[in-house]
């Protein structure tokens, strides 16, 4: 092993030990999507057998459902490698084991050796819950995700808005995920303003909380599978 790998490997070791003590789900893949290690939560989070040896499989080896997903994990991993840069997802799937799908945020961050030759990334996930920072001030523990709604208030494509308003996302990143322009996306908002009867973001996330919308996900975000935001 030249100086090189040794560092490289020595980098490695250092992010695992880190990870060996985080409570959410972290693992680590390499160039080519294989994967070379995963802490203790997200061996239950994937509902892996804690004798099954991670080191050098690809998803689809996996003794587990989600790995029926693997194409488009695979695409998180390209995509994660081009954008230099974090990129997130949301994969809905049975975690842990459950009987029930529940969307999580997987977030893959790019690895890089020496001379910034990509080697890999490290993937986490955490519970896609309310993420409003009103939860945060009130010291609320964030609600149980719903797809319904107790209110006819909002259209449909109004409450898909509402939902991104409420993760704090922009008005070009809720154009550029819903593919409409600027303009449409603002009128949009004004309307759920007007409806609510409010004038800025933090009485809206107020008004939310009230009308229990805090809570609220689109149905399209908690399909089986692996939807890119």
């Amino acid at each position: 092993m030249n100086v090189s790998d040794a560092k490289q490997q020595l980098n490695l070791n250092a992010m695992i030990a880190m990870m060996e003590h985080l409570t959410e789900p972290w693992g680590i893949k390499d160039a080519e999507s294989r994967h070379i290690y995963m802490n203790d939560m997200a061996y239950r989070y994937t509902n892996t057998p804690k004798e099954f040896a991670v080191e050098g499989k690809f998803d689809s080896e996996f003794p587990a459902s989600w790995a029926e997903c693997e194409e488009e994990l695979i695409e998180h991993d390209r995509r994660t490698e081009a954008c230099h840069g974090r990129v997130a997802v949301i994969e809905t799937h049975f975690w842990f084991g459950q009987d029930s799908l529940t969307p999580y945020v997987s977030e893959k961050i790019p690895l890089y050796g020496d001379g910034g030759v990509f080697i890999g990334v490290a993937w986490n996930a955490r519970l896609l819950d309310t993420l409003s920072p009103l939860k945060y001030i009130t010291q609320q523990k964030p609600g149980v995700l719903t797809t319904e709604v107790s209110t006819d208030l909002f259209t449909r494509s109004e409450l898909d808005t509402l939902f991104l308003l409420l993760q704090r996302l922009s008005t070009k990143e809720i154009a550029r995920i819903y593919n409409l322009s600027h303009r449409t996306v603002e009128n949009r908002i004004y309307s759920i303003y007007q409806k609510a009867g409010v004038h800025t973001l933090n009485q809206f996330e107020e008004y939310c909380r009230h009308a229990g919308l805090d809570n609220f996900i689109p149905d399209r975000l908690i399909e089986k599978g692996i939807q890119f935001i």
